[in-house]
């Protein structure tokens, strides 16, 4: 699929130009590219809602995030990789609290990943498909070493994953975005959509 990398290259950004723009001069910018082109499309759901496009999308407002909570270089590809494969163990498009659970524990052998980082992947994945109030069990859980940096880790998915629901036949409502950097995007999520020409759908 690679739409988006055919947008960065492209396209005309209109009123988004500017931040794109600073985006791509951001010091971890080679960083996201990296983490975009080595991103193993077959493992991914296979869907429109919940497949290529949805992934390619939250990718982008992870790299958003990474870069305005200054993430360390660390930090960020756990970001990217959260993102990327967050969905892997969805088995269909419907409201599904248990697919965190199942991309979890799928993300070893996907991202090579061990030991800590690892831990705090797992938890942060399995976290974006459960509701917030349980978002600090899960992520303790997988007994991270540092909580509070695990924790914020969660909530960034969470929130990058959150930004495409624009992609459901439902208003993003900004008050149950977690992090107060993410509401920034809530009207570039709406046109970063409507670049991938799809309509919107329902679950």
């Amino acid at each position: 699929m690679n739409v988006l990398q055919t947008l960065l290259d492209t396209h005309d950004w209109g009123d988004y130009t500017a931040m794109i723009n600073d985006l791509k001069a951001w010091e971890r910018w080679p960083l996201f590219m990296e983490a975009f082109h080595a991103l193993d499309r077959s493992v991914l759901y296979q869907s429109p809602i919940h497949g290529e496009g949805h992934i390619e999308r939250t990718m982008l407002f992870g790299a958003l995030t990474a870069r305005d909570e200054r993430l360390s270089a660390a930090d960020a590809g756990l970001l990217f990789d959260a993102c990327a494969y967050h969905d892997v163990g969805r088995r269909d498009d419907s409201l599904d609290d248990d697919h965190g659970r199942r991309s979890a524990l799928r993300l070893g052998e996907i991202t090579g990943r061990t030991g800590d980082e690892l831990h705090m992947l797992m938890g942060a994945v399995e976290a974006h498909s459960r509701d917030d109030a349980d978002m600090t069990a899960v992520v303790q859980s997988y007994h991270p070493q540092d909580y509070l940096r695990a924790r914020r880790l969660a909530e960034m998915l969470k929130d990058c994953d959150g930004l495409d629901r624009v992609r459901i036949h439902a208003a993003l409502d900004p008050s149950y975005l977690r992090r107060p950097g993410s509401r920034w995007y809530v009207h570039f999520s709406e046109y970063l959509f409507s670049l991938y020409g799809k309509p919107k759908s329902r679950f």
